[in-house]
């Protein structure tokens, strides 16, 4: 049986054992040096940074082109954001692409959902119809896009006035068995903010999902007004029955034949592309989910959640405040 080793020493303070790590963010020069490779990028920065400024500069800056520290970037007056997008040369956009549809915690969402994603950080020309053909011709994509289906009717689930007062519970599975026995997927999503939550369960059975929705979710979020579900036996059960009457909790069961009345039933379509080594990408998929656009609510869960947006690897990557900051740091000294 494993076991700690011996560690006699004498801790006075913490600051003794404090441990630092700083991500891999780029540098301005980094930055530059890879936009200065891109043929059509050259000649615009060329035009910012020469002396005898001509028609051309004022054009580049009348679509929103500007330098900083450099490099350059774009700024659009209709975007919804204010903060400015990195332009990126030609020989990194697929590994942008990579990165924001393939890697487990962009989650292979849609062109719509990629494109919203990319371009809250990035820019280049005709990237819209790029991210279109790159997704277009995903496999995995094709392998599970889900087929075209008529509109799921009319439902009344009414405006929620707080968040996590009605949430929509479901169970995904089975799935292939992960190493630690695993098969099934519980997922528990907020009506108001589309936040979600995903557990991974070795069996489908009333007494676990009763034990998940009360100790990660309750105990965590509150207690809800409202849970939505489908009429499988783990929800209808005696110990789902009874944990929802003691907690003063509403039930709304969804009619077997028209799953498609569950808010939550959009997330199991958004699960299959991923399900390659499920259990060990389930963290990273559920903050795919958490910061991707909702259509219906035009915000990020995440957003909606915390009043604000999670900080993403590229905003840590290419964070120009982070070196600023450090540079002030030494200067300080």
């Amino acid at each position: 049986m494993p076991s700690r080793l011996d560690y006699d020493q004498e801790i006075s303070s913490c600051e003794e054992d404090k441990v630092s790590i700083d991500f891999p963010a780029r540098s301005p020069m980094e930055i530059r040096e890879e936009q200065l490779k891109d043929d059509d990028l050259r000649k615009i920065i060329h035009c910012f940074e020469n002396d005898d400024k001509d028609v051309n500069h004022a054009s580049w800056l009348e679509r929103g082109y500007l330098m900083n520290q450099g490099v350059m970037y774009i700024y659009s007056h209709d975007s919804e954001s204010e903060e400015t997008q990195l332009v990126v040369p030609s020989h990194e956009r697929d590994k942008i692409l990579t990165e924001h549809h393939d890697s487990p915690n962009a989650a292979h969402y849609g062109s719509d959902g990629t494109y919203q994603r990319i371009a809250k950080h990035y820019f280049w020309i005709g990237m819209k119809k790029f991210i279109a053909n790159y997704v277009k011709n995903s496999l995995d994509c094709a392998l599970f896009k889900a087929s075209n289906q008529k509109p799921a009717g009319l439902l009344q689930i009414p405006v929620q006035a707080q968040r996590f007062e009605t949430i929509a519970i479901d169970l995904f599975g089975p799935l292939p068995e992960s190493k630690d026995k695993k098969k099934w997927i519980f997922i528990v999503e907020d009506v108001a903010t589309r936040w979600v939550e995903l557990f991974a369960l070795p069996n489908a059975i009333a007494r676990e999902c009763a034990t998940v929705l009360m100790e990660e979710v309750l105990l965590r979020f509150g207690l809800h007004r409202r849970v939505i579900s489908d009429n499988g036996t783990q929800f209808v059960s005696a110990v789902m029955q009874q944990l929802c009457y003691l907690l003063k909790i509403h039930q709304s069961f969804i009619p077997v034949y028209h799953p498609q009345a569950n808010p939550i039933e959009r997330k199991n379509r958004d699960l299959k592309p991923r399900l390659d080594s499920w259990c060990e990408k389930l963290p990273f998929i559920r903050f795919a989910m958490s910061t991707a656009k909702c259509s219906s609510t035009g915000q990020t869960a995440a957003f909606l959640t915390f009043g604000r947006e999670l900080r993403t690897v590229d905003e840590v990557q290419n964070d120009l405040r982070s070196v600023i900051l450090k540079k002030m740091h030494l200067y300080q000294k």
